[in-house]
């Protein structure tokens, strides 16, 4: 018997929004996170470059479980009560705003400084050479690596389970438990993983198929 199909997908369906909804926040945060470090990483203050970079060095050094998990439990321990869904935005937002802080950083540095420098001559200031002349370049550039980020954001949600969110994966676990506690022919582990993973091919898939449409239409 199938009857145990339709409640399963919809509470894959509950769990795949919240998926959603942790991606959207985490790309939020990384991607203000990156923007800053990048800010950073321009600065004539070395005491702000080595801020910027120190910061790079560790979040990228650190597996995003362990800066998740050191989130959870670091949180209460200085006053900050937070559930785990909070707890897990703020963690792999970190981690990830570090990844796209080097594709921001990388992309501001692969404009040539000739260009800066006509700029100036032309009566520009250094902020306006910046905005003007520098970020419209390096934006193109940064777009196809940084839709690449996102991809790696949207796999990384998968680890908020750990902490107890009700997430995509979250959701398939406590389903396949009650499926088992009840006798409902089985846990049926493979075919909701098999449809986790399905749900998870195709929104990494879309990702990736966007970030090489955007580098071809954007090849500089």
């Amino acid at each position: 018997m199938n009857d145990w199909i339709w409640p399963v997908a919809a509470y894959l369906g509950q769990g795949l929004l919240v998926t959603l909804w942790i991606s959207l926040l985490t790309v939020l945060l990384a991607t203000v996170l990156g923007l800053l470090i990048a800010a950073l990483s321009r600065s004539t203050l070395s005491l702000a470059r080595l801020i910027g970079r120190l910061y790079v060095e560790v979040f990228r050094g650190v597996p995003s479980l362990m800066i998740l998990l050191f989130v959870f439990f670091a949180l209460p321990q200085i006053g900050l009560r937070t559930g785990p869904l909070t707890a897990a935005i703020i963690g792999l937002g970190l981690w990830g705003g570090a990844n796209i802080g080097e594709v921001f950083r990388g992309a501001l540095n692969s404009i040539p400084y000739r260009q800066e420098q006509g700029a100036r001559a032309l009566g520009l200031s250094a902020t306006e050479a910046l905005v003007f002349v520098i970020l419209p370049q390096a934006f193109r550039r940064a777009l196809p690596p940084y839709v690449g980020q996102l991809t790696v954001l949207v796999q990384a949600s998968a680890l908020t389970s750990v902490v107890g969110v009700s997430d995509l994966l979250g959701s398939a676990r406590q389903m396949i438990e009650r499926l088992a506690y009840v006798g409902a022919g089985g846990s049926h582990a493979i075919e909701i993983y098999l449809g986790v993973l399905s749900i998870f091919f195709v929104i990494s898939y879309s990702l990736t198929a966007l970030a090489s449409l955007i580098e071809r239409r954007l090849r500089v």
